[in-house]
């Protein structure tokens, strides 16, 4: 099962060789591994969080639970596992699910999901904070993904750059209140984590604040640097007319206030890399504090020249065609993969 996640692409080839025999990707629910999701679905800093799963190191629940309850034992395999290193989708075999990132099973061993009845799953979550704010905050994520922001914004004359700041903020705006809402909730967890004992839902949680502390001080500075833009940014080069938000770890133009809680999500970050290496959590959080946490606005130059019409080529005065040699050989016909 991809980690946290219900759906995979697998790569399906017509199995009939009289239709074109090209890659196609077919949506597959795997997932997730949990009974309930227990990983926020959020965007990384200037890219899409779910482009490409990884592994949960454990089938589907219900499948593999069905297996633990009656004695027996679910082998997650993939006939492209590769633990020291990320599989690409050209290596994918046919029929095979596209996982980017596999994890040792001895390690993820200690890892294990819940595999119990579903109101024994719920008495498990409701018996620690950390747990109940987790899971609940990740079905939030799951019903609404983020939305990336607009980072580069080209000035053409004063009023097109405001607008364009201004619209940046609306969109601000829309998403700080889901942001605060998911943080809230986490929040609510903070006083039991220490009580937690379970190696998955401290990576679980520890993940999921470090995430959202993240997201939250990109969010609010990306909101405070858009501010100052308005207020006149003064450029070093006189030929800048473009402005790019670019991530950072500088907050001399952003306050203690916003610093402080940086420095909160690198600290819950870093101790998922620490206490749980060589995991699906550990991963995600290096990807989170590989993306920096701030931001700065950098100078850019953008040609604004208008485009030159072409002059069309030749004069019409070419060589004559020789239809039979230059007669392309029809694909064969494309049919769409079925429901897999």
């Amino acid at each position: 099962a991809p980690f946290g996640r219900r759906e995979t692409l697998v790569k399906w080839v017509d199995p009939d060789p009289k239709f074109d025999q090209s890659p196609q990707w077919g949506e597959v629910v795997q997932g997730p591994e949990s009974f309930m999701p227990e990983r926020l679905k959020l965007h990384f800093a200037g890219g899409r969080e779910d482009d490409t799963p990884i592994d949960s190191g454990f089938g589907p629940f219900a499948l593999t639970r069905l297996s633990y309850e009656t004695g027996g034992i679910y082998f997650a395999v993939h006939p492209n596992r590769n633990v020291t290193r990320q599989v690409s989708k050209r290596e994918v075999d046919a029929y095979s699910a596209h996982i980017k990132h596999f994890f040792d099973p001895q390690i993820m061993r200690s890892y294990r999901p819940d595999y119990v009845s579903i109101d024994e799953y719920k008495r498990r979550v409701g018996q620690n904070k950390s747990r109940a704010a987790l899971v609940t905050a990740a079905q939030n994520t799951w019903v609404a993904p983020m939305e990336s922001p607009q980072l580069r914004f080209v000035k053409r004359d004063e009023a097109s750059f405001s607008n364009a700041l201004s619209e940046a903020q609306k969109a601000s705006a829309k998403l700080t209140p889901r942001v605060q809402s998911l943080h809230a909730t986490l929040k609510l967890g903070e006083s039991d984590r220490d009580k937690e004992v379970s190696p998955r839902w401290q990576a679980g949680f520890d993940l999921a604040m470090g995430r959202i502390l993240a997201v939250k001080v990109r969010t609010e500075a990306y909101n405070v640097l858009l501010a100052k833009a308005k207020r006149g940014l003064k450029p070093k080069d006189p030929k800048t007319n473009t402005w790019v938000l670019t991530a950072s770890d500088d907050f001399t133009e952003l306050g203690s206030s916003l610093e402080k809680e940086a420095n909160k999500a690198k600290m819950y970050l870093e101790r998922v890399i620490t206490d749980h290496p060589n995991t699906p959590w550990a991963l995600l959080a290096q990807r989170e504090l590989d993306a920096k946490i701030g931001w700065v606005w950098s100078e850019d130059f953008t040609d604004l020249t208008p485009r030159r019409a072409g002059n069309g080529g030749g004069n019409g005065n070419g060589n004559p065609n020789n239809d039979a040699k230059n007669m392309i050989k029809r694909p064969p016909p494309k049919r769409k993969p079925p429901k897999l």
